[in-house]
């Protein structure tokens, strides 16, 4: 038994369907009874992603004729194709029918598409694997014009007993107790719609400073409607906000959008740079799940794509979620043929050496050569332009500082200009400063910059950034003989290791108000008695500097 009157609605003619309470309450109702929906099919979820993201259309695919609805499906277009609204902030993506038309619905939807849309295609990501797929086997209309791809799915089921037995463990305790000992450790669930406004900012910017240095994604800094839609979507009931705090510190949180009995890694998670030697982000994740288990709620979905990292030690289930591409026959052919040719050249450079190279290393951090690669370009295109001395991977030259009655001179020649109404600001470890790194005029990308930012963070080097009128001009790192300078060193095991200051990058005419930087941070960081065993650092390309500060 089919469904015959399939029809597809695009642009205005929706407006009049997401403003009929019986069309609503319809999809309600379709949404209940439909076994693999997720909550990124509610109507909640989608008519408040489309309230927020105006630039978005909805097309509509359904059989509604005024009294009852057998299937659903709501698709945007976004770059060339149709998708679930929501785009990336929908983890899964997918239609809705009743279990009676479970077949019928999505072969016929797919038939009305491929007639006003013939030359579109539609690409899911992901499709949940409860989802009925027999009828792109057995129809031969889908299968020729259907490509899919598998995906782990590792979950979480919540156990109480072992996360807290996880918890437990001696470096686990050790780094609860380290950070107990630098201000009260709190785990706090957020339940208050102003609470959660308060905190959204930066638990953003966490999440913007990670993801844009180790993926070049700054999603909220991108798109600031998203922290709209999850504030809304938290006053519905749909999100689930959990923080770890020192004090007053924020130092890891998680927004999850919530469904039934699950709650989806979708959303908000973050954790400081600055903490990060604690691991306060499995620890959040382990109080987190305990959470999880006396609010009832038995399932954290850690997303499709593979469980590695910290995955790997919250996982104890794995599920299957498809990425799902449907098109024209040509296109579904092509698509068959690039990913066949991406999975011989992937399976080759694995298991042979070529150019000397690891590429089972480069193959799984390709977010990282993308950074890279960014970087070679920009310093091609922009190489007349105003540029950037810079620090970044380039070989170092140590300087011992002056007397210090020398070296204050340079406040008495470079004053402060720290205050209301400067235009000249420096600020100490603030990751919001980073934001204002003008790109286009220099040979440094974003992404390079905080990946740089984001090690030596990491390392435990303290931060300076200059700010001029809104730009950033400079960043300026306090190395204390605590703290590391490389990945391959041992935190803490340094001996009597001097101070040392650098300067990663600063604006090209910068030179001279770089100074201050250097200047606030003998009187803030080092001291008097601790100058004359403090370095400089300078880059090859840092010539003028270096002749100023020496």
């Amino acid at each position: 038994m089919g469904i015959s009157n399939i029809k597809i609605y695009h642009l205005e003619e929706t407006d009049k369907f997401f403003k009929n309470p019986s069309f609503l309450a319809a999809w309600d109702d379709l949404f209940q009874s439909c076994p693999w929906a997720t909550v990124f099919q509610s109507r909640d979820f989608i008519l408040t992603w489309f309230d927020c993201f105006k630039d978005y259309q909805p097309t509509i695919i359904t059989d509604w004729d005024g009294q009852t609805m057998k299937g659903l499906w709501v698709l945007t277009e976004s770059k060339g194709s149709f998708t679930g609204p929501g785009l990336d902030l929908a983890e899964y993506q997918v239609w809705l029918s009743t279990p009676e038309f479970e077949m019928t619905f999505v072969e016929n939807a797919l038939t009305a598409f491929v007639k006003v849309f013939p030359n579109k295609a539609i690409y899911m990501k992901y499709i949940p694997g409860s989802t009925p797929r027999e009828v792109f086997g057995s129809s031969r209309f889908l299968k020729e014009r259907t490509v899919w791809r598998q995906y782990f799915q590792p979950l979480m089921v919540v156990d109480k007993e072992a996360l807290e037995n996880e918890l437990k463990k001696k470096n686990r305790k050790e780094k609860i107790n380290r950070l107990n000992r630098l201000g009260e450790l709190r785990f706090s669930n957020i339940g208050d719609p102003a609470h959660f406004k308060s905190l959204i900012d930066e638990m953003a910017l966490q999440s913007d400073f990670r993801k844009g240095a180790l993926y070049n994604k700054t999603f909220f800094s991108d798109e600031p409607q998203r922290k709209a839609f999850l504030l809304r979507l938290f006053e519905l009931g749909h999100v689930h906000v959990t923080t770890l705090a020192v004090g007053d510190i924020l130092i890891a949180s998680n927004a999850g959008i919530m469904g039934r009995d699950i709650v989806h890694l979708q959303g908000i998670n973050s954790h400081s740079p600055f903490y990060s030697k604690h691991s306060p982000g499995i620890l959040h994740f382990l109080m987190l799940g305990i959470a999880l288990s006396d609010a009832h709620i038995p399932i954290f979905d850690l997303t499709p794509g593979g469980a590695d990292g910290y995955k790997a030690v919250l996982a104890n289930r794995q599920d299957t979620a498809y990425e799902w591409r449907f098109g024209s026959k040509p296109y579904a052919l092509r698509v068959r043929i690039l990913e066949s040719v991406k999975r011989k050249i992937k399976s080759y450079l694995t298991k042979n050496s070529l150019w000397g190279l690891d590429w089972q290393e480069i193959l799984e951090n390709t977010h990282i050569w993308k950074v890279k690669l960014k970087t070679i370009k920009n310093t091609l295109t922009l190489s007349k332009k105003r540029f950037s001395i810079n620090f970044l991977a380039s070989k170092a030259a140590e300087v011992r500082l002056p007397a210090w009655d020398t070296m204050k001179t340079f406040s008495d020649r470079y004053p402060a200009a720290i205050g209301d109404g400067a235009d000249l600001r420096i600020q100490k470890n603030r990751i919001a400063d980073l934001f204002l790194w003008q790109e286009t005029e220099s040979r440094i990308s974003k992404a390079s910059l905080f990946l740089d930012c984001l090690n030596r963070i990491e390392f435990g080097q303290q931060m300076f950034t200059m700010t001029e009128s809104s730009k950033l001009i400079g960043i300026a790192w306090h190395i204390p003989p605590e703290a590391k300078k490389q990945a391959k060193e041992e935190r803490n095991q340094t001996g009597n290791r001097p101070h040392v200051i650098l300067f990663s990058c600063y604006q090209l005419g910068k030179g001279m108000d770089i100074l201050e930087i250097f200047s606030q941070m003998l009187h803030l960081e080092i001291g008097e008695k601790d100058v004359p065993n403090c370095l400089l650092e300078f880059a090859e390309n840092q010539k003028e500097l270096k002749r100023l500060l020496t």
